[in-house]
């Protein structure tokens, strides 16, 4: 009876294990099946601004490898493909991945936007974000598309690290979060530069900001932070300048040059 007993067992755990072992292999069958495999097509994300390559979801998928790896059927393909899209240089977050049956997924992400041009040493230029995260070249190529933004000048720093990442330079990132607040306006002000420099000061040092227009009138600037409550009123500041005189480079000599430091 025992020996029936435990006969019957193994003869179960050998169809067991053959049923197992057939369910791995039609499953990676299965996985690798057209409709269950993640297409570029098919993927919904966000309206890309035109500074974003067309061919980016390829780029993505092409660089993690989830072009030939990807799966609906893989339980962790919403983390590889909120990893893949973070790790590309145009976007700035990701905030969640849906998959959409079938070979689809919707991601809900934030692109990065270009708001200034640094000028390195030795003649290099550079496109940043608000975060002075170093954005792709190949953008820069339009040479009317420097006209666009303000350059950030006097950096004597290189970037520490490859394009996606920030520059490591508190001058940068000082100025490049400048130049962001100051995009709704810098046009209209004629405004072309962005001179960050360390001010010394009893406990140690800070960046001060100056800007100079198109025609080189200089704009002192001072301290800069994102959530500087002063930052509105020194535009407005600049802009009532601007439409009492015309222009800030026709305000008179006896205002220039323009202190907003103090303000």
């Amino acid at each position: 009876m025992a020996r029936t007993l435990i006969g019957l067992i193994l003869v179960l755990a050998i169809f067991a294990g053959l049923g197992a072992l057939g369910w791995y292999f039609a499953k990676e069958r299965i996985r690798h099946h057209p409709e269950y495999r993640l297409s570029a097509d098919k993927i919904i994300v966000p309206d890309a601004p035109p500074w974003v390559p067309e061919r980016f979801i390829e780029e993505v998928l092409q660089s993690s490898g989830l072009h030939q790896t990807g799966s609906l059927l893989d339980k962790t393909l919403p983390q590889k493909l909120a990893e893949a899209f973070a790790a590309y240089p145009w976007v700035e977050r990701v905030e969640q991945v849906v998959p959409r049956y079938p070979s689809g997924a919707e991601v809900q992400l934030f692109y990065r936007v270009p708001v200034a041009i640094v000028e390195g040493p030795q003649r290099g230029i550079f496109l940043v974000d608000r975060n002075g995260v170093v954005l792709p070249p190949d953008y820069l190529s339009d040479t009317t598309s420097e006209e666009r933004y303000l350059v950030i000048q006097g950096i004597q720093s290189m970037p520490l690290g490859s394009v996606g990442t920030p520059w490591g330079d508190p001058m940068v990132h000082t100025a490049a979060a400048l130049s962001a607040a100051l995009s709704d306006t810098a046009e209209q002000l004629n405004l072309a530069r962005i001179i960050p420099a360390t001010e010394a000061m009893p406990m140690g040092t800070r960046i001060v900001c100056r800007l100079r227009t198109t025609a080189g009138t200089e704009i002192h600037w001072g301290t800069f932070s994102p959530d500087d409550p002063k930052t509105e009123a020194k535009k407005k500041r600049l802009w009532d300048l601007r439409e009492q005189f015309r222009s800030l480079d026709t305000v008179p000599a006896a205002f220039q040059p323009i202190d907003l430091s103090r303000e």
